[in-house]
C-alpha cells in the first residue's frame, strides 16, 4: 500500500469545508425553527444551536452531524 503525506493545508481546507457545510445546513434548517450561531466558533470554539427551546453547545463535528440528522429526519 502506498502512503501519501497530506499537504499541510489539508486540515485547514477541511475546517473551511466543514464550516461552509454547517453554514449551509443552518440555512436549510431555519424552516424547522432551528437557529445556529455561525459566529460562535470564532469566539467560543463551539456552535450554539437553539432547538426546541434548548440551547446546545456542540463542536463542529457534532453540530454538522446534528444538523444533518435534523434535516434528514424532519419534514418542513
Amino acid at each position: 500500500m502506498i502512503q501519501t503525506t497530506p499537504q499541510s493545508s489539508t486540515p485547514q481546507q477541511f475546517d473551511d469545508w466543514l464550516a461552509q457545510q454547517i453554514l449551509a445546513l443552518s440555512v436549510d434548517t431555519l424552516s424547522q425553527g432551528i437557529f445556529t450561531c455561525t459566529a460562535c466558533p470564532k469566539v467560543a470554539g463551539d456552535y450554539i444551536i437553539d432547538y426546541q427551546g434548548a440551547s446546545l453547545r456542540l463542536s463542529a463535528a457534532k453540530a454538522y452531524a446534528f444538523l444533518q440528522y435534523i434535516r434528514q429526519t424532519t419534514t418542513a
